[in-house]
């Protein structure tokens, strides 16, 4: 799994490759998006999450997505989260991505 790093309120760009199982992009450019992050696995509701329209898709051919992630989206007590980006295509397909952990670390005030 891979693990990003923020400080507390940092707002950041994050960028995510969907690959096929011969490493080839999956084209997304049809897809519906949505990126939810969460404490725990075990937890109904997400901490926050990214809608679909918050997506960049300028690559989305290329299996190459990102979206920004706000001050306030970053603003969570320390901790390590678990991070899943789900697609959906037209009809009854929705795949996941392999889960990711963000950690969100203490912001460094004066």
């Amino acid at each position: 799994m891979e693990k990003m790093v923020v400080k507390q309120g940092e707002a950041k760009t994050v960028t995510f490759t969907v690959r096929d199982a011969l490493g080839a992009g999956v084209d997304l450019s049809g897809a519906a998006l949505l990126l939810g992050v969460k404490k725990d696995k075990s937890e109904a509701d997400y901490t926050f999450a990214k809608a679909d329209q918050e997506f960049d898709k300028s690559q989305a051919a290329n299996g190459i997505v990102s979206v920004n992630l706000s001050a306030a989206d970053t603003n969570q007590p320390e901790a390590t989260y678990i991070g899943e980006l789900k697609c959906a295509w037209a009809g009854p397909v929705i795949k996941k991505s392999e889960d990711f952990f963000l950690q969100v670390k203490r912001a460094v005030t004066a």
